[in-house]
């Protein structure tokens, strides 16, 4: 007997709904930027963009006091007062690519050993999903901490997890996510340069994804992340590998804040590599 859990559910409920819909897009290309993350800050109203960068964001009551933030991987985020957005329709909304500093490039070295990082055996008879905010759960996150020796500078090699059900027919759509630790101890800046999008139709068994050519290392712990980029996932229907022993992390829309879930760890690791 499997025992499914789901971390939290939020309800909103909220008479006064605001619609804003439009698209995101490269200020320097105009190219549309796919899956880019839109919110109210501090608030459980948040959606992600679809493939071709558009997106139609519901929330409920917000005063002029709020903001609207849009952000992507590899892009300066953008804050926008309510007062002036409450009326988008259709808007278009530019980013601006963020600028690579020479020091943030670092060379792996030839010679070197791996270690894997996080949970490496996948309890089967737990069943952790994800819980998102009433409406939509795209931009919903489980994570857990992966404790690196303080100063040993590692490269991502492959991260890995293990789907104990899923009963979906189509393909789904999830982000991987790596987080420094902030000042609480959650997750904090996110180290990627650019984003790992990823579909998998796995029924039951381990996920693996290729992180070699994405360049990511660092030399501190670090939060490894799951993000849902569907519209629902029913808990029923699908579930990771898990334990009741944790911490994990979660947050059920892109804006909110994150919380420190102590009862229940989500099997998720990676290998990394370093200097032998």
């Amino acid at each position: 007997m499997r025992l499914i859990i789901a971390f939290l559910t939020l309800a909103i409920i909220s008479r006064a709904q605001i619609t804003i819909t439009g698209s995101v897009t490269d200020a320097a290309t105009k190219e549309s930027i796919p899956f880019a993350s839109i919110g109210i800050k501090g608030k459980a109203y948040g959606t992600v963009c679809d493939e071709n960068g558009r997106f139609s964001l519901k929330t409920g009551a917000v005063t002029d006091k709020d903001s609207l933030k849009i952000s992507a991987i590899g892009y300066k985020a953008k804050t926008l007062s309510m007062q002036n957005v409450k009326g988008y329709y259709n808007e278009n909304v530019s980013l601006t690519p963020a600028s690579i500093q020479l020091s943030e490039i670092k060379i792996k070295p030839q010679k070197t050993v791996t270690k894997v990082l996080g949970n490496k055996n996948y309890n089967k008879n737990m069943c952790l999903s994800f819980q998102g905010a009433e409406g939509s759960w795209k931009g919903a996150e489980i994570s857990i901490k992966a404790n690196n020796k303080k100063g040993r500078l590692v490269f991502l090699e492959n991260f890995n997890f293990y789907i104990v059900q899923n009963y979906y027919e189509d393909s789904l759509t999830f982000r991987l996510n790596f987080y420094k630790p902030d000042k609480d101890g959650l997750p904090g800046e996110n180290i990627l340069r650019k984003p790992i999008i990823f579909r998998t139709k796995v029924k039951v068994g381990v996920v693996s994804i290729n992180l070699k050519d994405y360049l990511i290392n660092t030399d501190d712990d670090f939060f490894m992340s799951l993000e849902c980029l569907e519209e629902k996932i029913d808990k029923e229907k699908l579930c990771f590998s898990g334990s009741i022993s944790g911490p994990a992390y979660m947050k059920v829309s892109t804006f909110t804040e994150w919380m420190k879930i102590p009862f229940g760890g989500i099997d998720f690791n990676v290998t990394v590599s370093y200097k032998k």
